[in-house]
This record gives C-alpha cells, structure tokens and sequence, in this order.
C-alpha cells in the first residue's frame, strides 16, 4: 500500500488521502494499482479581524488529472448517495494508521454525539479528467463525517501521475459560528451580508488554488503545487467592509448588498439568509441553490426562473411569491407558507412540501414528480388529485 503525496490546508474542514494498492489481475501476471480515496468532512475554526470563524463545507469537487492512464466514466463507481461514518477530528486521522479503522465503542459513541450526513455524489468529466461532485442531501448544515477507503480507480501499474485537487467556491462554503468580528444586536439582514463577504473572502485568500490536494507520481518526476500569496491589504479591506455594513443605516437587503459589492442573483448562493427580511426583492434568474431561507419574509418577493435547487425555505412566508419557471427541486419548503404563491411551471421534483400552506397556490405546469406533500392547509381536493396525476406522494403526518 502507497499513500499519495498529500496536503490538507485545513484537516479540520476537509482531510484527504488516496492510496495505491498493488494487486494482480485475476488470470494474468499484469501488476495492477487499486486507487482509494478517503474523506472526512467537519468544522473548522479560523482566526480573522480579531475574532475567528467556524466554517464547513455544503459541497466540494474532487478533480483528477491523469497522465498515461484513464479513469473511463462507465467504471466510476462512486456515484449516488452515500452515508457518511461518525464523524472523527483531525487528530485521529491524521495519526491514525488506517484512519477507516474505529474501534466499535468509539464509533458508537460517536454516532450518537456526531452522526454521519447523507452525501450525493455525481461525477462529470472525461477519462483522462475524471471529476467527483459531493454535496449535502439533507437538510443539515455542512458536510460531516467519513467517507472510508472507496476505490475510485484499476489502474495498470505502468509509468503514470495522478494529480488530484478539492475545490471549492463560495456557494460550497457554509459558515456555522462566528466570535468577536461584530455586536450581537445587529439584524439579519447585516447578519447575512457579513457571513457573505468573510466567505467570499476565505474563498479567494484561504481555499484557493485547492483545500486539499494529492499527488502520486509512479515512475514519473513530481510536480509541485502552486500556492496563493496572501496579501494583507485584503484583509485590510475586509475589516473595511465590515465596519461600513454595521455602521450602515439602512437595513434593507438590497441597499446592504451594494454597500458590500454583492449582487443578490449572483453572489448568495449557499449562503445563510435565515430569518432575514427580502420580501418584494427581485431575485428572477439569481442563483440561489442550496441557500438557507428558514424563516425569511419572502412576501411577494420575484423567483422568477431562478435556481433555487436544494435551497431551504422551512417556515419561510413566500406568500405572494411569483416562481414561475423556478427550479425547486429537492428544496425543503416543510411549514412554509406558499399562499396565493405563483408556481406556474416551476420544478418541484423530490421537494419537501410537507405542512405547507397551499390556500390559492398556483401549480399551472408545475412538475411535481416525487415531490412530497401532506397535512397541507388551503388545498383544494380537486387541485390534489392533479398533483397526485402528476407524480407527487401525499404522506400521513
């Protein structure tokens, strides 16, 4: 067994490692190489401005670059949803020998204090750069937990390099905690706009060119990995930006996002819009997946054609709220408020719409295969049995 060379900026967040494993070919004296890859997602506490912040990740990508070997797409079998194991600090993998190995009473305590999230991973590229996207399932926050020892890749052992990154962009990027960067009284809306300028800003001077990278050179010279120069101006700049948005006096989210260079359809995708106030704010087009809405005031306010996959509206008032042609697929909507909400031609497929408020909601071509609903207010029965006909599952709750 060979463990690749390998780099982990921030173990805590991300810890990589893939190894090559010699085996022989059944049948044949033709010397093979298994490639496992593992991963084990947590939280990570980084010092900034005077205080720190805690940040995970809600998705990442892992790249591949192959020279003299292929990685073709009908053999990746690391695709679908994935059950990560009790999550494990860096420490213990780090200087454990086979960080996969837990003894059972460890890991029993720990899946009840630490459970694993429910991961999806899709893969895209071609066969001489195979990639791997993993992103959050669920409704939890950020990734956690480990992926254990899953081979990726036969290759023959022949001259060859493996150069393999994980990447991330500020929509990948969730901030869970933060101490001593701002007062606790400011509002939600200056709330959200500060989480946003810190992640934008770890993205491009922390996580960049790669979180995590990994390298196996077989009979073939090394590369080295470039690394980013930090400026301190930028960070000057940051402490600048922060001040001006707690000093701002305006509360309005758009104004709030001029004042920080944000544009709401581009720059708050991922991010945490929690109980913050947006109603009538034009966000058609915007992308916006995988944002947590929970408990915003979204009255009126235009999704028109936006993407709003996975995103979190638990609780959220859309009442009034025109998505038309919006993609809401797997978003949890569960107690939220969609009256008098416009839907027509929206994208609802395996959305959680359990417990919403459906009085006068318009599902005009609405594809709601898989999509589920139950204990709905204000729905019509005859509007229930065209969303039956078309695909959606009613549960007992």
């Amino acid at each position: 067994m060979r463990s690749l060379e390998s780099h982990n900026k921030y173990p805590d967040c991300l810890w990589m490692q893939l190894e090559a494993i010699p085996v022989l070919s059944v049948g044949t004296e033709t010397q093979q190489l298994d490639i496992h890859l593992s991963l084990n997602f947590n939280e990570h506490w980084e010092p900034l401005l005077g205080g720190r912040v805690k940040f995970g990740l809600q998705s990442g990508t892992l790249k591949l670059n192959l020279e003299n070997c292929e990685i073709p797409v009908a053999s990746r079998q690391l695709v679908g949803d994935f059950m990560l194991s009790p999550i494990q600090s860096s420490t213990e993998v780090l200087f454990t020998e086979n960080p996969a190995v837990v003894l059972e009473s460890e890991t029993a305590e720990k899946t009840k204090e630490n459970p694993g999230t429910l991961c999806h991973i899709s893969t895209l590229g071609d066969d001489t750069t195979p990639t791997w996207i993993f992103a959050l399932e669920r409704a939890d926050s950020v990734l956690k937990g480990l992926l254990k020892s899953v081979r990726i890749a036969e290759l023959t052992a022949q001259p060859l390099r493996i150069a393999a990154t994980f990447e991330v962009a500020k929509e990948d990027i969730y901030i869970t905690d933060a101490e001593g960067l701002w007062p606790h009284d400011i509002t939600p809306n200056q709330h959200s706009v500060l989480e946003r300028i810190l992640t934008i800003y770890l993205q491009a001077n922390k996580l960049q060119p790669a979180l995590s990278w990994a390298l196996l050179s077989y009979n073939l010279p090394a590369v080295e990995q470039p690394e980013v120069e930090i400026f301190p101006e930028a960070e000057a700049k940051l402490q600048e930006m922060v001040d001006r948005i707690i000093s701002a006096e305006t509360d309005n989210f758009t104004e709030l996002a001029k004042i920080a260079n944000l544009n709401p359809a581009r720059d708050f995708a991922g991010a945490n819009l929690r109980g913050t106030t947006l109603n009538t704010v034009d966000f058609s087009s915007a992308k916006l997946q995988g944002t947590n809405f929970r408990g915003a005031n979204l009255s009126d306010a235009d999704f028109s054609d936006a993407n709003l996959q996975n995103a979190k509206f638990g609780g959220a008032d859309l009442s009034g709220a025109f998505l038309g042609n919006a993609d809401l697929s797997r978003a949890d909507l569960y107690r939220a408020s969609l009256a008098l909400a416009n839907l027509s031609g929206a994208d609802l497929s395996r959305a959680n719409l359990l417990e919403v408020n459906l009085t006068n909601t318009n599902f005009s071509g609405t594809n709601v295969e898989s999509a589920r609903f139950g204990n709905n207010s204000g729905l019509a029965e005859d509007v229930k049995l065209n969303l039956q006909q078309g695909g959606a599952i009613f549960e007992d709750v």
